[in-house]
């Protein structure tokens, strides 16, 4: 090992079974690779447990390198996970003559487009900013649903894209070196072409609509102007 740490906090409320899940602890493997100490938390447990917050943002301060893994949720970052970085940002206040560590991070949404995710990663950029972190970029991607809760090394070639933008960004970030632009669009290739996912997200909606007895409802717009 090198002696640097790398902290990976998971932000999706379906914790270790979340594409989150997946695409952070596989770069916490190659990371691993490059020499780093690796350590991974969930942000939902810790909330409302003050020795699990405690915790977590012990290890935020002792690490070199802070990723983010999360989901994209009505546009932008879960909740729970906004308040978390709130608590990093107000304890971290006063510390700029400290050496800055580095934070990358890595966020999903469920849309088939990747640019759903852009304003969520403003965030993040703007999050590091303010927290006196170096911030070396998002890894975004859409489709993440494909993934569902399986390790990304199971998931087979519909993830070749992003495992390879894994695989050359943890270099990178390991060095503590911003990931270079063509490997962020190298993560946001689509998974498959956007018709299939779509017909297939489509068939899982209706599925479980006609699991929980509501099959007949799925046309009602209540809201509707009459």
């Amino acid at each position: 090992m090198n002696g640097r740490k790398v902290l990976l906090l998971v932000g999706s409320p379906r914790g270790s079974a979340s594409s989150s899940h997946a695409l952070g602890d596989h770069l916490l493997s190659l990371l691993e690779g490059h020499g780093m100490a690796t350590k991974k938390l969930l942000v939902y447990p810790a909330l409302g447990d003050d020795k699990r917050m405690t915790e977590l943002l012990a290890a935020v301060d002792a690490c070199s390198l802070l990723v983010l893994a999360f989901p994209l949720y009505v546009d932008q970052l879960p909740a729970p996970l906004i308040d978390t970085l709130q608590r990093i940002a107000d304890r971290r206040q006063g510390r700029q003559g400290e050496m800055r560590q580095a934070l990358a991070a890595i966020v999903n949404c469920g849309f088939p487009e990747t640019l759903h995710c852009r304003p969520a990663a403003g965030i993040v950029r703007l999050f590091a900013a303010q927290a006196g972190f170096r911030f070396l970029g998002c890894l975004a991607l859409g489709m993440g649903g494909a993934i569902g809760k399986r390790p990304l090394a199971e998931a087979g070639g519909v993830v070749r894209h992003q495992a390879r933008a894994l695989k050359e960004a943890a270099p990178f970030i390991a060095e503590g070196r911003e990931i270079p632009l063509a490997v962020i669009e190298l993560m946001a290739r689509p998974m498959m072409p956007r018709w299939f996912y779509t017909g297939m997200a489509h068939w899982g909606w209706k599925r479980a609509a006609r699991k929980h007895g509501v099959r007949s409802r799925l046309g009602e717009r209540p809201f509707a102007e009459v």
